[in-house]
């Protein structure tokens, strides 16, 4: 039984693009930060993936803070039953990278890693003396479980309660 709840409301072209963006370099952060970063000794080889996961950081957080805005400029399908665990979820992943951003930021300015990653200063011997790290490290285990979550929710409404959520954010034209 396929229903047009969700066929019916599409999300606009820019909605979908920062969407998909904004997955990406989260999925990538997520992976680099825990597989790559995290195995890295603090020498100058790190300083280029620093500065990688930096500037890709960023990226998410500002287009994180892009998709609220052209949330709030373009109004979402009226609520439906269950539609209040959704959007629950939504705004869980969007504080959780929010907060990754803003402690990586703090922990960047701390710790003296700008200087090293754009200039000429040194790493730190160890990340975890500084607080934002702890903080930063919790909240990318927490974004994980929510990017899984997310993924395996759009996965049940489309294959098994084929309600076609999936093609209000599939690329193409939007409203």
């Amino acid at each position: 039984m396929t229903s047009s709840r969700y066929t019916a409301f599409r999300y606009t072209t820019r909605q979908v693009a920062v969407h998909w963006l904004a997955a990406a370099a989260v999925i990538f952060l997520l992976l680099t930060g825990t597989f790559v970063l995290e195995a890295l000794p603090n020498d100058a080889q790190k300083i280029g993936n620093l500065r990688i996961h930096l500037l890709v950081g960023a990226l998410a957080g500002l287009l994180v803070i892009v998709r609220i805005a052209l949330r709030r400029r373009h109004p979402i399908a009226p609520a439906q039953p269950g539609d209040r665990i959704l959007r629950l979820g939504h705004l869980a992943l969007n504080v959780a990278v929010l907060l990754m951003a803003f402690s990586g930021a703090t922990l960047a300015l701390q710790s003296g890693l700008l200087e090293a990653v754009f200039g000429s200063g040194v790493l730190p011997s160890d990340f975890k003396a500084y607080t934002p790290r702890t903080v930063h490290g919790l909240v990318a285990k927490l974004a994980m479980g929510l990017v899984a979550l997310h993924v395996v929710a759009a996965l049940y409404h489309q294959f098994v309660l084929r309600d076609g959520l999936l093609g209000r954010m599939r690329p193409g034209r939007g409203a």
